[in-house]
């Protein structure tokens, strides 16, 4: 087998994706393109990570041309789908979409290990069978694994010697690890070393394969049982306690799955093989017969679920991978009543044809058309516009958090239709989106801070030097967008005495906080006041712009005995 691998081609190619990595990586860190245009940074790395990594697994001396063939266009589409995710991060200084990134790298990884099975089969002379396809994923898998253990370790190693010299005061074996130039080329090489030497190892591979299999086997009479009994008693309790879960869907796909898995895992050789006695073999005959009716109850709940609330992104997970585990369990029902014991003939085509479906499918939801979150964006607006949500009850929060680029675009369209109807909501989107690390780069002035300020009676009655203090505190910890905030001077005399008491309030989407400020032995000191706001309200400016200010005798005076205060809080 060693014969068999290219070891010059393959060392090219690592030190080739080593540059590639450790120049984007560079240019994150000096903020220069491509890492100031997510479109084309996401692309580049997806196209430096799956190329190599594909070719890596697949090549050998007889199908360099083949492989060439079939994975640089797989990747060149992976990379073409990291850059519509990468646009979904635009505009940076408002959108962060880090959830969308962290699906994307998930999917691609799927998407990479169904691609590379039939890509290893179709670059094969072997006819295409899903016992080989199965074979072939099983062994992906766990080089892939074994190979990442292995850089794991040898970073390890390497920051453990660089720890012992540090003790001795030797501190470049660790500057040198912090350097990009040194650390991404050597755990990138180490990659590539642990991939040749683990695919020499194929039986090693096949055997671990075979003991999680074996496993799996014993696993799926306990399954299978579990699920009849299952089924046996949802009549008598019926679905209401399925629903007070809250992840009554969840669970009954989650028994699909490893349902589905664990059958494929056994009979995944010859048909006419029973891995089985006969009982057992009735047993897991009957549950996968009845995995359909999972796919009923989830749909429903599902349903209720998108009726009550609308489509979020995890719903229209949840929705996709329904499909997908229907698409399994309706198919294998029908190769059981048209086939009845010889249903597994029938398997081995499904599985192919559904590996395709899966591999589809992984790819479309990273592009335009099966984006979950401008699906959920459009349907949550639309709840609006039909006024089965209220302006006030709006969950604005969410398109902030989790619809990305979609639920900016859609939140400023709103913002501009409710400016005057609404001004708190309006407020409450305008400070909505930042993004706090792109924040983090921008350096505010006093001038910007008077101007996300509003003073009561007026600016001219607010000493400078209160301003400027307030703004001196508050940039030195909170280093977040003023953007977030709006701040109020409220000069009122608080304790009778003919002058201005000074109170400034800090408000924002999360909460609203207050401190008195005194000029006390040359300079401003400020003293916390307790907030009651029990309407939540978020936004004081319209009752301030209307005199809507008074001042409220406390309930109860404090007692005082000799020098000691008791308040009633």
């Amino acid at each position: 087998m060693d014969s068999q691998l290219p070891k010059s081609f393959i060392i090219i190619l690592a030190v080739l994706q080593a540059i590639a990595l450790t120049l984007l990586y560079s240019s994150i860190e000096n903020n220069v393109w491509p890492a100031t245009s997510p479109t084309w940074l996401v692309s580049l790395i997806t196209f430096s990570m799956s190329f190599p990594l594909l070719m890596l697994m697949t090549v050998n001396k007889n199908n360099i041309k083949t492989s060439l063939l079939l994975i640089l266009p797989f990747s060149l589409l992976l990379s073409l789908l990291g850059a519509y995710v990468g646009f979904q991060q635009e505009p940076q200084e408002y959108v962060s979409n880090n959830t969308l990134m962290s699906v994307f790298i998930f999917t691609s990884l799927i998407a990479g290990f169904k691609g590379l099975m039939y890509i290893q089969q179709f670059g094969s002379s072997e006819n295409v069978s899903y016992s080989r396809l199965f074979k072939l994923s099983w062994r992906n898998f766990i080089i892939f694994g074994e190979c990442w253990l292995f850089v794991l370790i040898f970073w390890g190693i390497l920051n453990l010697g660089a720890a012992l010299f540090d003790i001795l005061d030797i501190e470049f074996f660790s500057e040198l690890l912090r350097n990009e130039w040194f650390w991404i080329p050597t755990l990138t090489l180490a990659f590539a070393f642990a991939s040749v030497i683990f695919r020499k190892l194929l039986n090693i591979e096949d055997n671990i394969a075979f003991l999680l299999q074996t496993l799996i086997k014993f696993l799926l009479p306990v399954l299978s049982v579990i699920s009849l009994g299952f089924l046996a008693t949802l009549p008598f309790t019926g679905l209401n306690k399925l629903w007070e879960t809250g992840s009554g869907s969840l669970l009954v796909m989650w028994l699909q799955v490893l349902t589905l898995f664990f059958v494929n895992t056994v009979y995944k050789d010859d048909s006419s093989v029973r891995p089985y006695h006969m009982l057992l073999h009735r047993l897991v005959f009957i549950s996968v017969a009845l995995l359909p009716v999972y796919s009923v109850i989830s749909a429903y709940g599902i349903y209720l679920r998108v009726e009550q609330h609308g489509l979020t992104v995890d719903r229209c997970w949840g929705i996709l991978i329904w499909f997908l585990l229907a698409c399994f369990s309706f198919s294998y029902l029908v190769g059981i009543i048209t086939k009845r014991d010889n249903w597994l003939e029938p398997l081995s085509k499904i599985n192919i044809v559904m590996g395709w479906v899966v591999l589809v499918s992984m790819l479309a939801v990273n592009s335009p058309l099966l984006n979950f979150q401008s699906l959920s964006t459009n349907s949550q607006i639309a709840r609006l516009d039909a006024d089965k949500v209220t302006i006030e009850k709006f969950d604005y929060y969410y398109f902030e958090h989790s619809l990305g680029r979609q639920g900016y675009l859609a939140m400023q369209l709103l913002k501009q239709k409710i400016e005057t109807s609404h001004p708190e909501q309006y407020a409450i989107i305008d400070r909505m989106y930042v993004n706090n690390e792109f924040a983090l780069t921008l350096e505010h002035t006093v001038d910007d801070f008077i101007e996300r300020s509003v003073f009561w009676p007026s600016q001219a009655l607010i000493p400078q030097g209160l301003i400027e203090a307030v703004f001196s505190e508050q940039h030195f910890y909170d280093r977040n967008s003023l953007k977030e905030h709006t701040y109020y001077f409220i000069g009122m005399d608080l304790n009778k005495d003919d002058e201005l008491d000074f109170i400034v309030i800090d408000e924002n989407n999360g909460n609203t906080t207050a401190y008195f400020w005194l000029f006390d032995m040359g300079k401003w000191r400020s003293r916390y006041m307790n907030v009651e706001n029990p309407e939540e309200i978020r936004y004081l400016k319209s009752m301030i712009d209307n005199n809507e200010l008074s001042l409220v005798e406390p309930e109860y005076s404090n007692l005082k005995i000799g020098d000691v205060v008791f308040k009633v809080r």
